[in-house]
C-alpha cells in the first residue's frame, strides 16, 4: 500500500510541476498580451484570450501524467528514445513562448511548434505499443499544437 501511495505522489509531482512551470512561463507573456499580441492580425480561428491558460493547464496536467508514465516504464527497445523525445519536446514547448511573446520570432517560433508537432506525433507511434496510455493521453496535446502551429502560421503570414 505505501509503494502505491508513494507512486500517486510522484504522478501529483509530476503533475502540478508541469503545471507550475507551464504558468510561470505563461505569466511573463500577460504584458506581451494587452501591448504587442493584441496589434496582430489574427485568424477568426483564435480562441478568446481566456481560453489560452484553461488549455495549457489541462495539457500540461496531461504532459506531466505522460512523463509520470513514461518514466515508470518497464525497460523496452525504445524507451530511452522515447525519454529523449519527451524532453525535447518540453524543452521546445517551454522556449516557444518567451520566443514568439518577448522576442516577437515568429517565423522562428513556428519551426520550434513544427518541430514540437513531428517530435510529438514520433513519440507517440514509438510509445504506442509499449505505453499506448501515453499515445492516447497525447492526443489532445498533438491537435492543440498543430492548432497552435495555424495560428502561429497565421500570424506570421499576416503580420
Amino acid at each position: 500500500m505505501k509503494i502505491q501511495n508513494k507512486s500517486y505522489i510522484s504522478l501529483i509531482i509530476w503533475i502540478l510541476a508541469l503545471i507550475v512551470i507551464g504558468s510561470i512561463i505563461g505569466s511573463l507573456t500577460k504584458p506581451e498580451i494587452s501591448t504587442w499580441y493584441s496589434t496582430l492580425n489574427r485568424s477568426t480561428l483564435t480562441p478568446p484570450n481566456y481560453v489560452f491558460p484553461i488549455a495549457w493547464t489541462i495539457l500540461y496536467g496531461v504532459i506531466g501524467a505522460c512523463g509520470w508514465l513514461i518514466w515508470r516504464a518497464p525497460f523496452f527497445d525504445n524507451l530511452k528514445l522515447i525519454k529523449l523525445l519527451y524532453v525535447v519536446q518540453l524543452i521546445l514547448n517551454w522556449s516557444w513562448t518567451p520566443l514568439f511573446f518577448h522576442y516577437h520570432l515568429t517565423g522562428f517560433s513556428l519551426m520550434i511548434l513544427s518541430f514540437m508537432d513531428i517530435i510529438v506525433g514520433i513519440l507517440m507511434l514509438l510509445a504506442h505499443p509499449k505505453v499506448k496510455t501515453v499515445s492516447l493521453l497525447m492526443i489532445p496535446y498533438l491537435l492543440w499544437i498543430l492548432f497552435a502551429s495555424y495560428l502561429n502560421f497565421y500570424i506570421w503570414w499576416y503580420n
